[in-house]
């Protein structure tokens, strides 16, 4: 949404030199380095990290010791935090399996090499530079029968597998049916079919997600009952040939959830439930996914999904209503955390074997329930540290935001400080020979309101007993490599390195542009009292002559 207003600076690498840069960027007025605010000049030695690695391992990491680890979804946000942080903290792993299909004519030996080309992977390419040979790429697909995977690789995964992460899925709100069946229900099943065939399997996490329940105002970590038998939608969906026609009874098929998402994914959990009797196998329910807290670095993602997406909106000046209720808590985890707690339940999933018998362990991972932050304060921190710190060279105005639960109103503001200023803006663009984007964004925006209204406006109450008692159990070293302890996480250090977080790895923004982007920022906040001031003086004028005219009626 709002990325479509970034293009690829014309600018060629600056002449200046990264020191030169730093002293136009670190001043009096704005004393903070950028990268050692996010952690990327406090990276560790490699060769005291090989000496560490002689040593036997925490409880988790020897859990992992020589085992080889099978992962869906790895191209993902979710699914590229957790390569990581097992490859940089788990180093006596034997080996990663990744499942990646051919994508836009590149081979997937092609797009594992653009998975490391992301800055997430610079901390552990110095620290740990001979991992690569110790991940892998499979061919296949989740949406496929058998995983889209040859017979050759399923017999090396079968025999060679201990540990599987399945995070494949399709997280659109508005997927289509058909699609969102496929992946996120059948991939399930595809999955459990292979991993009924391991020989060795130790552990099989499935990550589905806090809201595939969202039809409950509590939520627990137990089983619902699902929306309708799997099997029966499941048949539906596949003897359906139109896909326009299956498209039109998907609202009646998915009533009282919101999305086909959490459909498919509340279909996904009970397939688990009944299909993976004799797996020492988990599902972990995580809410909704944030930027990183504290590593590999401060502040990465990939995404512009939820409250994200909305900063980067408001940050970039594009994003100025929304339809939400910002007295509400919002239930936001950052990936990091994320991640370690994931790679904590598999440990303990598979203990547990032998004593769950049918009850599968159930991880959620709220924060809610023990640090709960509002939207309204969530957005106050960020707006306190972001700006005018971190502002975007490509911002188009200054930071004006009004959120409102109420539709009317919304409607309303969404005609006077989008549709209208669109559609102006637009015009101005066609006659100077530039392309229009702003109305293209806004009826993005728009589309994409509709589709999270569902969860801006409502809250849940959660519950993590499961999840609290893994964190109290973990010895202390585990504690400190495996940090997601959710209750102790400082909402006001997230909140430091967000919006840089935001700059430099979604938005990408080059360190050299941050100086004439705060004078620019400078120059927007006059220009928005401006506005402000001339239209409160028609405004008044307007008035007055309302009132003239009544008097002398």
């Amino acid at each position: 949404m709002a990325l479509d207003i970034y293009r690829k600076n014309k600018d060629n690498n600056p002449k200046k030199s990264y020191d030169e840069i730093m002293k136009d960027i670190v001043t009096d007025e704005f004393p903070l380095d950028p990268l050692e605010l996010v952690g990327e000049k406090s990276f560790d030695d490699p060769a005291t990290l090989q000496e560490n690695d002689q040593l036997p391992g925490t409880d988790v990491q020897e859990f992992y010791r020589d085992a080889t680890i099978f992962i869906t979804g790895g191209t993902g946000f979710m699914g590229k935090m957790l390569i990581e942080k097992i490859n940089r903290s788990c180093p006596n792993f034997k080996h990663i399996y990744l499942l990646i299909r051919n994508k836009k004519g590149m081979a997937v030996s092609e797009r594992i090499d653009a998975i490391f080309e992301d800055r997430l992977f610079m901390r552990l390419k110095h620290e740990r530079p001979k991992f690569y040979h110790k991940v892998s790429a499979i061919a296949g697909d989740a949406s496929l029968p058998g995983l889209g995977i040859s017979q050759s690789d399923r017999a090396k995964l079968a025999e060679e597998v201990n540990i599987v992460f399945h995070a494949a899925a399709t997280i659109r709100f508005d997927e289509h049916i058909r699609t969102a069946i496929n992946i996120n229900v059948l991939g399930t099943r595809e999955i459990i079919k292979l991993a009924k065939e391991m020989t060795n399997l130790k552990a099989c996490m499935y990550v589905s997600t806090a809201y595939a329940n969202c039809v409950n105002a509590k939520i627990e970590e137990k089983f619902y009952n699902p929306p309708y038998d799997y099997n029966g939608v499941i048949s539906i969906v596949s003897s359906a040939k139109d896909d326009k026609k299956l498209e039109n009874i998907t609202p009646s098929l998915t009533a009282g959830w919101p999305n086909t998402y959490t459909f498919t994914k509340a279909l996904a959990e009970d397939l688990a439930k009944n299909e993976s009797t004799g797996l020492p196998f988990g599902i972990f329910r995580p809410s909704v996914v944030i930027s990183t807290y504290k590593e590999p670095v401060r502040g990465w993602i990939d995404n512009v999904y939820g409250p994200i997406g909305m900063i980067v909106g408001v940050g970039a000046g594009v994003l100025h209503t929304h339809h939400c209720n910002v007295s509400k808590i919002v239930d936001l985890v950052p990936v990091d955390l994320v991640v370690n707690a994931l790679i904590c339940a598999a440990n303990e999933t598979s203990k547990n074997t032998t004593t769950i018998k049918r009850t599968l362990p159930i991880f959620n991972y709220v924060s809610s329930k023990q640090n709960p932050i509002s939207l309204e304060r969530f957005f106050a921190a960020i707006k306190k540290y972001g700006l005018p710190n971190w502002p975007t060279i490509n911002a188009i105005w200054y930071y004006s935001f009004i959120p409102t639960s109420n539709p009317y109103l919304y409607s309303l503001l969404f005609l006077l400080l989008h549709t209208i200023p669109g559609y102006l803006f637009d015009f101005l663009a066609r006659i100077t020979g530039r392309k229009p984007i702003l109305s293209n964004i806004y009826r993005k925006m728009k589309k994409a309101n509709s589709a999270l209204a569902f969860f801006a406006n409502n809250q849940w109450e959660f519950t993590d007993n499961n999840t609290a008692s893994l964190w109290q159990n973990l010895s202390e070293a585990d504690k400190k490599i495996f940090f997601f302890d959710i209750k102790n996480m400082s909402w006001d250090y997230y909140s430091k390195a967000c919006a840089i977080g935001l700059r430099l790895y979604l938005v990408k923004d080059d360190l050299h542009t941050l100086k004439d982007a705060r004078i620019k920022w400078e120059r927007l906040h006059k220009a928005h009292i401006l506005l402000k001031t001339v239209l409160g003086l028609v405004f008044l004028r307007v008035c007055w002559i309302v009132v003239e005219m009544l008097l002398n009626i």
